[in-house]
């Protein structure tokens, strides 16, 4: 079971990974990291070498270093600009090389690979620390998981920490941004500003926006008030505290101040009242920045709609009466702009198991949706005089296929020809900053800089022979109009910032803005002021050689165990066993294991697992698994133990095929089972333990899964879509003609839903499991019960437990046999969206629905005729999503079912409440 158990984390946890790891993989050796990257992108991981000991360098001035070498993956597999970092089970961070071009809360930054290696490597450096008992545990143990005492923090600690030195010690970051000076206007201004408890995870908008944008200011207020060396201090004290969730006492002690105090003082609030500008809303409360695109003849708008209910739609609407005219799902990363009367889009979507590309789409007038390029890497689609221009990315950067145009150092935004294609105009990153360009058609060689103030400059449109263009040198992004021979107006003032301009044929402006309940898409007049005078850019520096090493990628340095826990079995006169586990993966994620051994000195036995998971063809992965554990049969009169040895062992291959919302996977598998038992003192079995018989059982199975399922951000569950799941499995006992056969099915179906309203859509789910088992080793299945999901602990321990054939309201396994069935229908609402702590500890409560459920289900032999409401029952259910350890997500389900059947052994029906973890389908 416990090889088992091991061996299905193991398979979940490429999800994790986010870079193939097949292939050909290379290293470069630093003083402080190993950089692992593929040939391709050899240029790139060469300057991520230099921008990551620069970033050590400085941190090291603030704060203490971590322990050992760090592996730092270079991914390219995935078109979006991120990053993560984790102390476990060693010290690493991947970093995805492709650059946030048009990303709002992303786009002020010098260098991106020198910003996302500042950001994660500050939280390498944070989580790393320990201090106190966490250290004395560490030096026995190693790095256990839960031995971090600043990773039980919440995450606006972890994250305001990163994004603080991000901005620190770079040119760019999101302190000195305009995006997170929005997320809090907006939210002071809506009378939702979040406390220290709520300021994290929690699913109520700004969702993932608020642990960044909250914490890098407080950090940055903290900094200010109490000076520079108030933070690293504050890091020293959570380090070591024994009750490792405390902030508050150690902000006091760190810096003499209040944690609420200074976190109502800091720059979350308006100067005043603002000002509501005169316009017309036309979408209001979306989750994803709702950029118009206006039609070359001025009467379509396209827009991106995502009300976070439902999975994100492009829209086009007439531009006179925004009536909707026709739509289509997306998926992510999605931008899009008008070829004549054709819609030109790029999107993410897989393309193998492990890629995700942004590839290029045409939604023709007539309504048909045809997918254009694949693997093409296409971002930023702008198109004007019938020719479209779209950057492509490359490792660390992107490119355009226009002769002449100098490119050296240059990262492209938006690249906009002007609608009689006489003009390009963009904008250009370079030398740490971005700024507005422009140049004939017919010559890129006389490219002129129209504007560079040494911020942001984004959004490019024509307005005419003018350019609409946002920049935020003033503290909140505006929208800015160049004209030639004009003096340059601001022509927006936008209380949270204005975004993503349009200009409509009467004149009016289409843009974006920041509320506290999410993006809006405004209609107004353009109000024309002079702008206050551009700041000049700051000196940008390259980051300075490092001597390096070439070898080619080894797995073992990442791979070796890096901590034990001990482990203590008592099989009573079996034995007594005591024993180590540990578990482990190397930097790329090729490989994955967990190893247990444990010894039983009286009687000399040992047991363990092992289970190890190998992506290195990439598709298919491989895993192999054994296991040997020992258990109590009897202990005879005259004091002969019989004991039990059960051996498991298989070997599987699983390919999988991925789409955004859709995939396939099949396993393959080879299994073994052996049964032997041992009398001590060694004697004759057949004299002490008649059924006592040795059984070896050899087998295979194939267990294919399929889904297609649609959900959303606020979603109480999958609101469309299905997911069937099929196993097939045969076992032949070894030196006998016995065998079993074994047939399993479950169909998973979901449907949106009539409802009252509320903060997500209703929704219909069905749940039908069938199953049979035949031949003379079969065994029977058990029909009953309440199923729970899983919720895991830690390394192994579980809480709840999942069951096949469930019905609520019955004891489990209240009806057995061979064949069986259930059904399960359920009504789900949306109740309430919370987003709030329990005072000032570290849960909370997140959302909270009920599902009103009806479950049937029998349990029969072969040649017996199947009764589906042998067991039949109604029932209500209580959804709570709350959080515990401030970030940690966990479902609880309390319900009561009425058994509309008397239970099959006797008894009363009444009836049964019961409380279940997780959702269960």
């Amino acid at each position: 079971m416990k090889a088992a158990l091991a061996l299905v984390c193991l398979l979940a946890g490429p999800a994790t990974a986010q870079v193939d790891p097949s292939g050909s993989w290379r290293t470069l050796h630093t003083a402080h990291f190993r950089v692992h990257f593929r040939p391709a992108t050899r240029a790139a991981a060469e300057h991520e070498a230099r921008e990551a000991e620069r970033a050590y360098a400085l941190l090291s001035r603030e704060l203490h270093p971590p322990r050992g070498v760090i592996d730092l993956v270079l991914g390219d597999d995935i078109d979006a600009a991120n990053g993560f970092a984790t102390m476990f089970p060693s010290n690493r961070l991947t970093v995805f090389a492709a650059p946030p071009t048009t990303d709002p809360g992303l786009e002020h930054f010098d260098d991106w690979l020198r910003l996302v290696t500042t950001h994660e490597l500050t939280h390498v450096f944070h989580l790393d620390r320990t201090k106190g008992w966490w250290r004395v545990v560490q030096s026995v143990f190693g790095r256990v998981p839960g031995t971090f005492p600043n990773a039980y923090q919440p995450s606006w600690v972890a994250e305001g920490l990163a994004t603080y030195y991000e901005s620190r010690l770079t040119g760019g970051g999101r302190v000195t941004g305009s995006f997170h000076t929005q997320v809090l206007l907006a939210d002071a201004a809506g009378g939702r500003p979040r406390t220290p408890w709520n300021a994290v995870f929690f699913t109520r908008w700004p969702d993932g926006y608020a642990p960044y944008a909250y914490g890098s200011r407080f950090f940055e207020r903290l900094s200010e008030a109490a000076g520079d060396s108030a933070i690293p201090r504050f890091v020293e004290r959570t380090s070591g505290q024994l009750i490792p969730y405390r902030v508050g006492r150690q902000v006091r002690r760190a810096s003499g101040r209040d944690l609420q105090t200074e976190w109502r003082q800091g720059p979350a609030r308006p100067a005043g009242e603002p000002v509501v500008p005169a316009g017309v809303v036309l979408g209001a409360r979306l989750w994803t920045e709702p950029v118009p695109r206006v039609s070359p003849d001025g009467r379509r708008v396209a827009v991106l709609w995502d009300d976070g209910k439902s999975a994100p739609e492009l829209r086009v609407a007439d531009a006179a009466t925004w009536r909707v005219l026709r739509r289509h799902r997306v998926n992510r990363g999605v931008r899009y702009d008008w070829l004549g009367d054709t819609l030109v889009v790029v999107q993410l979507d897989f393309t193998t198991r492990w890629r995700i590309r942004s590839d290029l789409y045409r939604w023709l007038p007539g309504g048909a949706w045809r997918r254009s390029t694949r693997d093409a890497r296409f971002v930023e689609p702008r198109a004007g005089g019938g020719r479209l221009i779209v950057p492509q990315l490359v490792p660390g950067g992107n490119r355009l296929g226009l002769a002449g145009l100098d490119t050296a150092g240059v990262i492209w935004g938006e690249v906009v020809p002007s609608p009689d294609a006489q003009w390009i105009a963009a904008t250009r990153h370079r030398a740490g900053h971005w700024s507005l360009v422009r140049w004939p058609a017919s010559a890129p060689e006389s490219l002129v800089v129209l504007v560079d103030d040494g911020g942001t400059v984004s959004d490019p449109a024509w307005d005419g022979e003018g350019l609409l263009f946002v920049a935020d040198w003033t503290g909140l992004p505006q929208i800015h109009r160049w004209a030639p021979g004009s003096p340059l107006q601001r022509v927006t003032a936008a209380p949270f910032g204005a975004r993503t301009p349009a200009a409509l044929p009467d004149g009016s402006l289409l843009y974006t803005t920041f509320t506290a309940r999410g993006w809006e898409l405004w209609r107004a007049a353009p109000a024309a002021t002079v702008p206050p005078p551009l700041p000049e850019a700051a000196p940008f520096d390259s980051a300075p050689a490092v001597p390096v090493r070439e070898t080619g990628y080894r797995a073992w340095p990442s791979l070796k165990p890096h901590f034990w826990l001990p482990l203590f079995f008592d099989q009573a006169a079996a034995g007594r066993f005591s024993g180590a586990f540990t578990t482990g993966s190397d930097a790329v994620g090729r490989y994955a294991y967990a190893l247990d051994v444990a010894v039983a000195p009286s009687p000399l036995r040992a047991e363990g697992g092992f289970a190890l998971v190998s992506r290195a063809f990439g598709n298919p992965s491989l895993d192999v698994s054994a296991a040997r554990q020992w258990s109590l049969v009897f202990v005879t009169g005259a004091g002969i133990v019989v004991s039990e040895r059960e051996d498991n062992a298989a070997l599987g291959a699983t390919l999988e095929a991925r789409r955004w919302r859709s995939f396939a996977r099949i396993r393959l598998a080879a299994e073994y089972k052996g049964d032997r038992y041992v009398a001590d003192p060694a004697q004759p079995l057949a004299s002490v333990c008649v059924g006592c018989v040795t059984q070896d059982e050899v087998g295979a199975s194939a267990t294919l899964s399929l889904g297609h399922l649609v959900s959303a951000p606020l979603a109480i569950s999958p609101d469309h879509g299905t997911l069937l799941t099929a196993v097939a499995r045969r076992r032949e006992q070894q030196g006998s003609p016995r065998w079993t056969n074994e047939l399993l099915g479950r169909l998973l179906w979901y449907a949106r839903a009539p409802g009252a309203g509320g903060f997500a859509h209703s929704v219909l789910a069905l749940r039908a499991a069938a199953g049979g088992r035949a031949g003379p080793i079969a065994e029977t299945f058990g029909v009953g019960g309440v199923s729970s999901g899983v919720f895991t602990l830690g390394l192994g321990p579980t809480l709840g437990g999942t069951r096949f054939f469930p019905v609520r309201g019955y004891a489990g396994s209240s009806v057995n046999g061979r064949r069986a069935a259930t059904v399960s229908l359920e009504y789900r609402v949306p109740l309430a969206l919370v987003g709030q702590a329990l005072g000032h500890l570290p849960v909370g409560a997140d959302r909270f629905s009920a599902a009103l459920f009806a479950d049937a289900g029998d349990a029969w032999e072969p040649g017996e005729r199947a009764r589906l409401h042998r067991l039949r029952s109604v029932g209500v259910e209580l959804v709570a999503d709350v959080t515990v350890n401030y970030d940690v997500p966990l479902r609880l389900r309390v319900g009561v079912a009425e058994p509309l059947a008397s239970p099959p052994g006797g008894g009363a029906r009444r009836p049964q409440g019961y409380v279940a973890l997780a959702a269960d389908f």
